[in-house]
């Protein structure tokens, strides 16, 4: 297996990092390089919710929930003041869903090779 920096192995669930242990080099190769492409910056999103309140969500792929934050001006402003505590936590949950979602893919497309 190759190794996983310590940085990205704290994004990626365990069960994704016991199914990639048991692949070949090439495909967790694969893997890494995508969800390095995929994977979002904890930094990014905070400068965002600072500078662009509201973008963070555009950022995350939650367009819905940035249209109820400016509807209601952040919560007015209370809910702008939660997502500075839980934007981190926000990244790093989009971030295990981006790896399922790469493993997934990576597995289809290995079958689908082999078939």
């Amino acid at each position: 297996m190759i190794e996983i920096p310590a940085n990205i192995r704290g994004g990626i669930p365990e069960a994704v990092i016991r199914k990639l242990s048991v692949m070949d080099e090439l495909t967790q190769e694969a893997f890494l390089t995508e969800f390095k492409q995929e994977k979002k910056s904890a930094l990014v999103g905070f400068i965002l919710l600072l500078l662009c309140p509201g973008w963070h969500y555009f950022y995350l792929c939650k367009v819905w929930m940035n249209l109820l934050f400016w509807i209601s001006l952040g919560g007015f402003f209370f809910w702008w003041f939660i997502d500075l505590f839980r934007i981190s936590e926000m990244v790093r949950e989009y971030n295990k869903t981006v790896a399922i979602g790469v493993l997934k893919e990576i597995q289809f497309l290995s079958h689908a090779t082999l078939a």
